[in-house]
């Protein structure tokens, strides 16, 4: 029995992003999506028989007294007043409660802009970072990861999502970056670590870019006040990444441009000299420019 059966056979049953231990709903998971069934008009027999579907879960029931559930989760304002945020999302192959309570433990050492983390279910977790400007990039998490599964036996596999203004809507963003992880897993089991540059080819090839309000907001934030990185990117684009052939059309020192490139990658983790980043920052400044 998956969720859409469900769903039709119970149609007041409620799709989360989350697990709950409210005792008032049966609690089925599919993936990265979980179905609240009410449990107030259900027969003896129904109640008998969806126990049979429904594990009882040790972890990931509790996010709700966490800081940043409700932006998240619910759509509401970040419990901040300044600043910028990722959200990293962290696929385990098995967790269980021992594992998971020293796991978090090295959460705190391996991110020291660290805001909040919960599990959201057996296999999944989520990570908050405040940006900063020695933040890990996604190889650095990569190792670190890797290291982690050899200390706990487990197997990892991460989303590594972009830094957003605290005034973004966390909940539209994470429901993306989300889709987009789900959609790299389905496709590949090899990567270690993945971010919106290494998937943005292959999901938004098949997705409309334009209603992505993840691209748009993320085209906002790296370019609203940059008009002249417009110009470098379709110049380094046009060049296949080249910095002296960049440096050439634009009539623009190559330290000058370095600097710039620099610059724009400490703000943004978006290395340009990676072609998966050069390609995203292209695709956005595509589709979004006037």
């Amino acid at each position: 029995m998956n969720i859409q059966t469900l769903q039709q056979i119970y149609p007041e049953a409620i799709k989360q992003a989350h697990a709950t231990k409210n005792p008032n709903y049966f609690v089925f998971e599919e993936g990265h999506d979980f179905l609240w069934v009410p449990v107030h008009n259900l027969s003896k027999t129904e109640r008998q028989l969806l126990q049979t579907f429904f594990k009882p879960k040790k972890i990931g029931q509790n996010i709700e007294n966490h800081v940043w559930y409700e932006a998240v989760f619910q759509h509401q304002n970040a419990p901040v007043t300044a600043g910028r945020f990722r959200m990293i999302q962290v696929e385990f192959s098995s967790l269980d409660e021992a594992t998971a309570n020293d796991w978090n433990d090295e959460l705190t050492n391996i991110f020291p802009q660290l805001v909040d983390h919960f599990f959201v279910s057996d296999t999944y977790g989520l990570i908050i970072e405040a940006y900063h400007e020695d933040s890990l990039t996604t190889e650095d998490l990569a190792g670190v990861f890797l290291a982690l599964d050899g200390d706990f036996n487990t197997y990892t596999r991460l989303f590594v999502g972009s830094f957003f203004p605290y005034t973004e809507d966390f909940t539209r963003i994470l429901a993306e970056e989300r889709q987009l992880f789900d959609h790299e897993l389905q496709r590949s089991n090899h990567e270690k670590c993945h971010n919106l540059s290494s998937t943005s080819l292959n999901y938004f090839a098949e997705e409309s870019v334009k209603n992505s309000y993840l691209m748009r907001m993320l085209y906002q934030d790296w370019f609203k006040s940059e008009e002249d990185l417009v110009e470098i990117i379709q110049a380094l684009w046009n060049n296949q990444g080249n910095i002296s052939s960049t440096a050439k059309d634009l009539f623009m020192h190559r330290n000058t441009l370095q600097y710039k490139l620099d610059k724009f990658q400490q703000q943004t983790q978006c290395n340009l000299k990676n072609m998966n980043d050069l390609f995203l920052a292209y695709l956005l400044i595509s589709t979004f420019k006037n």
